[in-house]
């Protein structure tokens, strides 16, 4: 037989994303440049390259139920 068990769960995650930014020639500061367009949502596309670290902080149970069969 078959249970369904729904939780709530608190995860804090630690991500590496890249960010693809378009950053004229005149500028000279580029990495404050770039650091004020991500902040602003300035940028072409982003991705998750990795998930450095991750830790459950709180987790609670709100359902546990068997899984009803139709026929």
């Amino acid at each position: 037989m078959k249970y369904f068990l729904t939780k709530y769960e608190t995860i804090t995650r630690t991500e590496k994303v890249q960010y693809e930014i378009e950053i004229p020639k005149n500028i000279k500061g580029k990495r404050k440049y770039a650091d004020n367009q991500i902040q602003e949502n300035n940028y072409q596309s982003h991705k998750v390259l990795d998930v450095v670290d991750s830790e459950l902080i709180d987790e609670e149970t709100i359902d546990f139920r068997t899984k009803m069969i139709r026929n």
